[in-house]
């Protein structure tokens, strides 16, 4: 092979050699692809009331229902204040309950009766031994349980409006104190109606701006000894409250 000939198959190698290196694309390495961090929210309590339910309509229909006095009591043993049982909605369509607007002192009786700041607790409720801290529930006056038997069963359903929102419970405590008051729910209640405030066995929530409304003829099913299901007791509550707020037109 001449010399020119070596130098002209040198260039062409040459030549191939730098169209491969071009057709070869180097793509940079894959990142991961993040996503602005999202805030993180508590759940929601599974005995709090559904969305759709008209809460302050139905407040402000418990505030403005007080024709038909069933009884008075104070909210507190040291108090003027009397507030009083209203029975305006026992004979609607559908639907039976009374109500009334109180303060909420705690309850820490059951099992957990030894919380902190409680002086008075009890190993035991009304009932059974309802565990304060892990079941909803709520108390009335025991003269007025007693006296009202054919509007009110053991461990009856209740929706208490606290704080702008609509909670369920069971009537699983009485108070028998000398004067008996109202105004009273355990201490998981508190801590879901007021999760901003101090509640403990010594510290309630002490305004009488909270709605309670007892469907009297109406229990859960799955009410145990310490115990309830909680499924049970929104299920119902929403049904029932559901058939308040179609009776009340709203």
């Amino acid at each position: 092979m001449s010399f020119f000939s070596s130098l002209f198959v040198l260039f062409a190698l040459a030549v191939t050699s730098i169209q491969a290196r071009a057709v070869h694309h180097h793509h940079p390495p894959a990142r991961p692809i993040y996503s602005p961090a999202r805030p993180v929210h508590s759940p929601a309590p599974n005995f709090e009331a559904d969305a759709s339910i008209n809460v302050a309509g139905i407040y402000a229909a418990t505030k403005g229902s007080h024709s038909k006095v069933l009884a008075s009591y104070p909210t507190q043993a040291n108090r003027k204040t009397i507030t009083s049982i209203y029975g305006d909605w026992i004979s609607l369509p559908g639907v039976s309950a009374f109500h009334f607007m109180a303060d909420m002192d705690i309850d820490c009786d059951g099992p957990k009766a030894n919380c902190k700041g409680n002086r008075d607790g009890q190993s035991e409720t009304s009932f059974g031994a309802l565990d304060a801290t892990k079941v909803p529930y709520f108390v009335l006056p025991e003269r007025f349980t007693r006296e009202n038997k054919d509007i009110l069963k053991n461990n009856a359903l209740g929706a208490i409006i606290c704080n702008g929102k609509m909670f369920y419970g069971i009537y699983g405590d009485q108070d028998a104190d000398s004067p008996e008051v109202i105004g009273e729910a355990s201490i998981l209640v508190g801590r879901s109606c007021f999760p901003d405030s101090t509640i403990d066995g010594n510290n309630g929530h002490p305004e009488a701006d909270v709605a309670y409304i007892v469907f009297g003829s109406q229990v859960p099913s799955g009410v145990q000894r310490s115990s309830i299901d909680v499924n049970a007791l929104k299920a119902l509550g929403d049904s029932q409250v559901k058939l308040l707020q179609s009776a009340l037109g709203l």
